[in-house]
């Protein structure tokens, strides 16, 4: 079904100024909207239509992560991400700050004692130049990722066009439009709106009433049962 609507990333990349990073951030309206799955079809995407692309997925923190046998802990969505990429980067690079407690990133950071800001964070998402960056946020556009910072700072600080990320609910239209106020007052660029079912019951006229409000353009994901861990 990406496979079908997708053609909207190739329009757009292809429209945008040769300055223009090369790459997406992916953010939502909220979390657990299915970020990582949209993500995750979009790398799918651009693989299978720019053959020689590179990948250098990013997401440069996460909570709510399972420790492992060895002590590590592991993120999930950043596990998805790095596989359907394809990329050379090891999973540490991708996602190198974790934590275990399934709070905001920032509250996390609190807990721990560490001390991560958003210079940290602008470090962690850079890649080689050749390389096409997908970074993907934490929660909604405003959840604290740091002390210093939400999703908007690192958007504003990376300079990449947004994937935004709509779970389809009742209310979802109210919180599409909020969060594409936000982006456009802060003059971000909306590369494409993504309205991904929460549900096997979740309305399709959510869809046709989006692209009636908004000039950007939209492709809509069934449900697909991945939205727990994605």
């Amino acid at each position: 079904m990406f496979d079908e609507l997708l053609p909207t990333v190739d329009t757009f990349l292809n429209a945008t100024d040769s300055a223009t990073p090369n790459g997406f951030f992916i953010t939502g309206t909220d979390t657990e909207i299915g970020k990582s799955y949209s993500t995750c079809r979009i790398a799918e995407y651009l693989l299978q239509k720019r053959p020689g692309l590179v990948i250098s997925p990013r997401k440069p923190i996460a909570s709510g992560c399972l420790p492992q046998p060895d002590g590590r802990l592991l993120s999930e969505d950043a596990d998805s991400v790095h596989s359907a990429s394809q990329t050379p980067d090891d999973l540490e690079t991708v996602c190198p700050y974790r934590f275990e407690p399934p709070i905001s990133p920032a509250r996390a950071i609190a807990q721990a004692g560490a001390d991560i800001r958003l210079n940290e964070l602008v470090e962690a998402c850079q890649a080689p130049q050749d390389r096409f960056r997908l970074v993907e946020g934490a929660g909604g556009l405003y959840s604290p990722l740091t002390p210093d910072a939400d999703n908007l700072d690192l958007i504003q600080r990376l300079g990449l066009p947004v994937v935004l990320v709509v779970g389809n609910k009742l209310g979802c239209l109210n919180h599409a439009l909020l969060t594409i106020r936000a982006l456009e007052t802060a003059k971000q660029p909306i590369a494409l709106i993504v309205l991904n079912d929460l549900s096997d019951n979740a309305d399709p006229e959510n869809f046709t009433d989006l692209q009636s409000l908004v000039s950007y353009p939209c492709v809509h994901t069934p449900y697909h049962g991945y939205q727990g861990q994605l």
